[in-house]
């Protein structure tokens, strides 16, 4: 494995279907608590957001509702079985954001702005 438990790989801030600041954030080898052999997979989404759809690695595909009433990550520990997130054909991982429905409250937004480095 080239990632120990606890390595991450996060996509680029990117705004998708009205949605300013969102993040994919991918632990090939899981995050804390992960079950041996699974991946971890979390959205970060800003302050007043709320998000209908689903989250996929490869062809797992997983529910991904919530509602970001502080800035803050929504996911699960154990994703799926890192094994079945791989497209053996180019060794490589997909990892996806459906959206099916998307709201931001500006006002949460501002209320709570994003935390600076």
């Amino acid at each position: 494995r080239c990632f120990p438990p606890g390595d991450a790989m996060a996509s680029a801030t990117f705004n998708a279907a009205g949605v300013e600041g969102m993040q994919l954030i991918f632990y090939p080898s899981g995050y804390k608590g992960v079950t041996d052999g699974f991946c971890s997979l979390f959205l970060f989404g800003p302050a007043g957001t709320s998000l209908r759809g689903w989250l996929s690695l490869g062809s797992q595909r997983r529910d991904a509702s919530h509602w970001f009433e502080k800035q803050g990550s929504f996911g699960r520990i154990n994703f799926c079985r890192f094994e079945a997130a791989i497209d053996t054909a180019d060794d490589s991982v997909l990892v996806v954001l459906e959206v099916e429905e998307a709201h931001q409250d500006v006002r949460a937004m501002l209320a709570h702005p994003p935390a600076l480095p």
